[in-house]
């Protein structure tokens, strides 16, 4: 009987003990608690099992040993996890298709010609590392933010190798202006006592988690205000609803977390991140392509699994390094950019979702069938057929950004060398028309968005050796070029 008593005592001190350790290393164990909490068919499907193996004792009044019980509970687990779990999964983007608020717009908001991106993140991130100087530090994730209302493409000077990872505090920020086709570079020293790729309790994750654990988080991305660098990490809450047979977790935007240099963080309500970051981007990017995902839903399970009447998908395109939601400035606000072409092979363009990226409210611009518009898919192929003269096994069309110029929808093609060592020039495609017009320098682009932009005719030069120059055209693409030497002829034949 002691034996007995000293092995329950036993057993409790050894559930408390590791109780106590996963409570203070519980930021470690975040990513699994997370998970059983936001789909709630795990932690269901746990109980269901445990009632069934009660009943089950309850019922045939037999003995059990702990094998078997172990092995009817995992049954009985699997059984109800694979039963309940689609539900789990489809039923927060049924709840959001259906209570979402959107508002439909007649018109296509102009895009802010100053702040027009040209500068891709494949690119971003090649000016960046070739810039770098820091033989302990790497660039962290690129993310856009604003200075002085410029955009610019951030990343952070984090510790570079195992052993720094856990003595180094990350360096400060490097910025790529957005904005030009030229490497231009602004680094900002800083020490962050609190940061992205530092170990273990330095990583803003970890504390961020000892504080709120409840969330998930963004990518962070670094902030320049009033002369200080600061973090920025937009959080995601979940609100839990009931339909049968399960629950289900709806995700929201909880507010942002704002760490200082020293590594005090402060957390801000969506109110008062609009009026801290005024400028920068607070809505959470993933949150805000999951909600035009659940659009998929607008008309049921059946709908969208079987029938796909009415339904839509986004337009990724294949291999990005980069993909949308795309932020751009309009002369409205800053918005995430969301296109959607009609499920299936169909390519054009559906719906544009246009989600505030500092409130979160949600405009879309329906398409009418009749226009015909082309999708990024569409126009990537457009851009490459265009010009059949660049090797594309070592070019590549990146982020195909919808445009909206004097009413008209343009998709905006950067074309880059695979290595991303710059960029080669900016491709407009006519959502319209397919019409391709090629941009290479800074007063092209910012003349083609203002409207104004007409090609120049370029009179082609003949050497001195040279009596004739026939140039031959089509659709305005010049397909033949003959020149004639002294002494030459050439017969034109009319066409039949």
């Amino acid at each position: 009987m002691k034996e007995e008593i000293k092995k329950v005592v036993t057993s409790i001190i050894a559930v408390l003990i590791l109780g106590v350790i996963i409570w203070f290393t519980r930021p470690l164990w975040h990513w699994f608690f997370m998970g059983i909490y936001t789909f709630p068919a795990i932690w269901e499907s746990a109980i269901g099992a445990g009632i069934i193996i009660l009943i089950l004792i309850v019922w045939t009044r037999n003995y059990y040993d702990a094998t078997e019980i172990i092995g009817f509970f995992l049954i009985a687990f699997v059984i109800l996890l694979i039963i309940l779990s689609p539900f789990s999964a489809m039923y927060p983007q049924c709840y959001l298709a259906k209570n979402l608020k959107t508002t439909k717009i007649t018109e296509l908001p102009e895009m802010d010609t100053s702040a027009v991106r040209i500068v891709p993140l494949v690119v971003a991130s090649r000016y960046g590392e070739d810039a770098l100087q820091y033989s302990q530090f790497k660039l962290g994730e690129g993310d856009i933010v604003f200075i002085n209302k410029t955009p610019y493409w951030s990343f952070g000077l984090i510790p570079d190798g195992a052993i720094n990872f856990f003595v180094l505090k990350d360096k400060g920020a490097l910025y790529v202006d957005m904005t030009s086709l030229k490497k231009n570079i602004t680094i900002i020293e800083q020490e962050m006592e609190v940061g992205e790729g530092m170990g273990i309790i330095d990583s803003y994750e970890w504390q961020i988690y000892q504080q709120r654990y409840w969330v998930n988080l963004e990518n962070p991305y670094f902030v320049y205000l009033k002369g200080n660098l600061y973090i920025a990490i937009p959080m995601i809450s979940y609100e839990y609803h009931w339909k049968i047979p399960t629950f289900f977790a709806v995700p929201k935007w909880e507010g942002t977390a704002l760490i200082d240099s020293k590594g005090k963080i402060t957390f801000l309500t969506p109110e008062e991140a609009r009026k801290v970051l005024k400028e920068q981007k607070l809505f959470p990017e993933k949150l805000a392509r999951y909600y035009v995902d659940s659009f998929q839903y607008a008309h049921g399970i059946l709908n969208k699994w079987f029938y796909h009447y009415d339904q839509l998908e986004i337009a990724d395109v294949y291999g990005q390094q980069n993909e949308q939601p795309f932020l751009v400035k309009t002369k409205e606000s800053l918005k995430w950019l969301v296109a959607c072409e009609p499920y299936g092979e169909a390519h054009g363009i559906f719906r544009i979702y246009f989600i505030d990226a500092q409130t979160g409210e949600i405009q879309v611009y329906e398409q009418p069938k009749t226009e015909a518009l082309i999708g990024p898919v569409r126009a990537v192929d457009y851009v490459q057929k265009a010009n059949p003269i660049v090797d594309w096994t070592r070019m590549m069309p990146v982020e195909p950004i919808p445009m909206i110029i004097k009413g008209q929808l343009f998709w905006q093609v950067r074309v880059v060398p695979r290595d991303g060592a710059g960029i080669a020039y900016i491709a407009m495609v006519n959502a319209k028309t397919g019409e391709v017009v090629e941009l290479k320098t800074e007063k092209e682009i910012k003349e083609f968005l203002e409207g104004k932009y007409k090609p120049e005719e370029k009179i082609p030069k003949i050497s001195k050796n040279i009596t004739a120059l026939i140039i031959i055209r089509e659709n305005g693409k010049e397909i033949q070029r003959i020149e004639l030497l002294p002494n030459q002829s050439i017969e034109i034949i009319p066409a039949a």
